[in-house]
């Protein structure tokens, strides 16, 4: 599938804690499908996503297979933080943010800004498919 393809299937498409498919997702679960059907890498998956546990558990499971980077790159993934605590995944694409937010929400694209605006703080990662201690540290500096 090409990336313009998937962001017009996705789009619009709505939250859905837990929920991994093209009819519903939340935005970990838009992470995981443009991995696998546009780049053809099935990411590393904690088995806590699926049992429901909160994002914070899910987020120290999956930080260390990604590589932290200085600004926001093409096919890379941001994280937003609410004071301390990571709340929020998504995708960098063409310059723009594609994320599925929240609670009667739905995969939509913005601004980097606007993400930047909306959360205490965003970090950028690159997938890098392999544990890396010194991502682990993410979650250590807000604690």
């Amino acid at each position: 599938m090409l990336k313009a393809e998937f962001i017009d299937r996705v789009t619009g498409a709505p939250w859905r804690d837990r929920s991994c498919t093209f009819e519903a997702m939340d935005c970990w679960a838009l992470v995981v499908l443009y991995y696998r059907h546009v780049l053809g890498v099935e990411i590393h998956h904690q088995p806590d996503y699926e049992s429901g546990a909160d994002f914070l558990t899910c987020f120290i499971g999956e930080v260390v297979y990604w590589r932290q980077t200085d600004i926001f790159s093409e096919q890379g993934i941001f994280i937003a933080w609410y004071g301390s605590q990571p709340v929020h995944v998504g995708l960098t694409l063409d310059g723009r943010a594609l994320h599925s937010r929240g609670e009667n929400g739905h995969v939509r694209s913005d601004s980097i800004r606007t993400i930047q605006k909306l959360f205490t703080r965003v970090e950028f990662y690159q997938y890098a498919n392999r544990p890396d201690s010194a991502c682990s540290g993410a979650t250590e500096r807000e604690s």
